[in-house]
C-alpha cells in the first residue's frame, strides 16, 4: 500500500489525500460527519463504521481501502483533491511519540531498518533522515513525495496543521462553489496530544533540525510556497 493514499466520498465530490501523522483529529472527525451526512451511493451511511467510497473511516488505518493516485483519477476525474500538510519536524515527533511509542517500542514494519527500542527522539529523527522516500514507511515517508504524481502536486487544495483552520474554511467555500455542498466548520477534537508532540519536536538538537530540513526540503517548499493550493 506505499503508494494509496487517497479515500474519496463521492457524494460530496471531495477525495483526501492522506499523509500519516500530517493531520488533526478535527479532520478525521469532520470527514465521519461529512460521511454521516452525505453517502456516496444515495443511501444512508453506516454511522457506527463510518464508511465512505473506498474504505472505513473508523480510524486512519484500520480496514482502509486506498486509492493510488492513477486509480484516483481514472475513477473520479471530477473530485476535488485535498491533503493535509504538517511542519516536517513536528510530523517526526508525531511519528516518534504514536508509532514508536516515544522510543519504548519500534513497529515490526520498520525493524528491518534498523530503529531500536529505546532510541530517542535525536537517534529516531537522524535515522530517519539517511533512508530515502522509496524506502521509507508512510508513516515518515516526505508528505511531497507523498502527493506528487507525474511532476505535479495532485492535490488542489492544501490544509497546513498549522493553519487548519482556515484552510479548512477555504476549503469550504471551494466545495460549495464546485459542487453546491456546505461541508461545515471544522469540528473541534481532543488536542490534549499536541502540547507533548510539541515539546517532543522542541527537544531536536538545532544541528539535526538543519538536517530535518534537508531531508524533507521538499516538503518545506510546499508549506512556504505562496501559490501552493490553499
Amino acid at each position: 500500500m506505499h503508494d494509496h493514499h487517497y479515500l474519496v466520498l463521492s457524494g460530496i465530490g471531495l477525495a483526501y489525500g492522506r499523509c500519516p501523522n500530517a493531520a488533526s483529529e478535527s479532520l478525521r472527525l469532520s470527514l465521519l460527519a461529512l460521511n454521516a451526512r452525505h453517502a456516496g451511493d444515495g443511501g444512508a451511511a453506516t454511522p457506527a463504521l463510518g464508511r465512505y467510497a473506498t474504505g472505513t473511516l473508523a480510524n486512519w488505518t484500520d480496514g482502509m481501502t486506498l486509492l493510488s493516485a492513477r486509480q484516483l483519477e481514472r475513477l473520479h476525474p471530477g473530485a476535488l483533491v485535498f491533503a493535509a500538510i504538517r511542519d516536517p519536524v513536528t510530523r517526526l515527533a508525531a511519528c516518534y511519540a504514536r508509532d514508536f511509542d516515544m522510543g519504548c517500542n519500534a513497529p515490526a514494519s520498520s525493524r528491518f531498518l534498523g530503529f531500536r527500542k529505546g532510541m530517542s527522539f535525536d537517534a529516531f529523527a537522524a535515522w530517519v533522515c539517511g533512508i530515502s522516500d522509496r524506502k521509507s514507511p508512510n508513516a515518515f515517508r516526505g508528505q511531497a513525495d507523498i502527493l506528487l504524481h507525474k511532476g505535479r502536486l495532485l492535490p488542489d487544495h492544501l490544509i497546513r496543521f498549522e493553519s487548519r483552520q482556515a484552510d479548512w474554511a477555504a476549503l469550504r467555500d471551494k466545495v460549495k462553489a464546485k459542487n453546491g455542498i456546505d461541508i461545515g466548520p471544522l469540528l473541534e477534537a481532543d488536542n490534549t496530544s499536541e502540547p507533548e508532540i510539541a515539546a517532543v519536536a522542541a527537544s531536536l538538537a538545532p544541528s539535526l533540525r538543519k538536517t530535518v530540513k534537508q531531508r524533507f526540503r521538499r516538503d518545506y517548499e510546499l508549506l512556504l510556497r505562496q501559490d501552493a493550493p490553499r
